[in-house]
């Protein structure tokens, strides 16, 4: 008797209970419910059964979490394009109508196709961001990447970007010369990187002021800075400045357009390359967005220029 009660309470100990706990935990995920886990013991091949159901109620439970994520910025980003869509499309169609009126009047009708070409290139540029951005959701644009010599990559960059600011109230200062290190990039994003830190930067001077870039290397990366003695940004405002549609100063720099996706397309870019973005700021003092890119081991013998 003593044998049977031994063995039955090992049977059900070690089988019964782990195969119930089993059909049970099948029957929540079957209901959609994978909030909890099951106790087991490692001691037998039920134990080991066990551990590897729960762990695959884990990995299911994490993949549907980034699925729910990655549908809710998906919404976003469509609520979002929307609404930055429709104030300039609202003010087209206004000049548009009010257009047959205006043909009598030169100065009237100049004024608004002025009105009417900047609401346009506005436009041009929340698409271009929206394009941007879910080229880069998509991983669309991974196999451009080659070696190249940083220097010879951030003069072919920033040499052109230089020319546009001659003459003009805001200038730009290139720390030369930039540090001649073997990296491996993809100069037409990392040309996007600049372009909107540079629109960035832009925003906060207002009709004048300096942005400076440098370069250089740090243990074993490449440090790139973009520096403004612009308004700043409030502290409230930093730890959020790389999430997707997030806008600091949210009324003022809805007036300078976008969707809030400039950033956000940075930080993707960098970590593509196996880099780290981030930014300091002062209010009333300027900001830096800083970002690294790592540095290639050896030195190539040939690069790509």
């Amino acid at each position: 008797m003593v044998y049977f009660a031994v063995l039955s309470w090992y049977l059900t100990r070690n089988y019964l209970l782990p195969l119930q706990q089993l059909l049970e935990a099948t029957k929540n995920i079957a209901e959609g419910n994978l909030d909890f886990s099951i106790p087991y013991q490692r001691e037998n091949e039920m134990g080991a059964l066990c551990e590897a159901f729960d762990l695959m109620r884990q990995n299911l439970k994490t993949s549907l979490e980034q699925q729910n994520h990655l549908n809710h910025s998906r919404q976003e980003l469509i609520a979002s394009i929307s609404h930055d869509l429709r104030t300039p499309l609202s003010s087209i169609r206004g000049y548009v109508e009010g257009l047959p009126k205006a043909v009598h009047d030169p100065e009237k009708l100049n004024r608004y196709l002025s009105v009417l070409k900047n609401k346009t290139a506005l436009l041009d540029t929340l698409i271009e961001r929206l394009f941007e951005y879910s080229q880069l959701d998509m991983d669309d644009s991974q196999g451009a990447f080659c070696l190249w010599d940083a220097k010879e990559m951030l003069e072919s960059t920033l040499a052109p970007v230089e020319l546009e600011f001659v003459d003009q109230p805001v200038q730009l200062l290139l720390a030369r010369p930039f540090p001649s290190v073997p990296i491996e990039a993809n100069p037409d994003q990392v040309a996007q990187v600049f372009d909107n830190l540079i629109s960035n930067a832009r925003r906060y001077l207002g009709e004048k002021g300096t942005i400076a870039i440098g370069a250089k290397v740090e243990g074993a990366d490449l440090h790139i800075s973009v520096t403004d003695d612009g308004t700043g940004i409030a502290p409230e405002d930093l730890p959020h400045m790389f999430e997707q549609f997030y806008r600091a100063e949210k009324s003022r720099s809805r007036s300078f357009g976008g969707a809030g996706l400039g950033l956000a397309i940075c930080q993707k870019i960098i970590e593509n390359h196996g880099g780290e973005i981030w930014v300091e700021s002062e209010v009333g003092v300027g900001t830096r967005f800083n970002f690294r890119l790592p540095v290639l081991t050896h030195r190539p013998s040939a690069y790509r220029h």
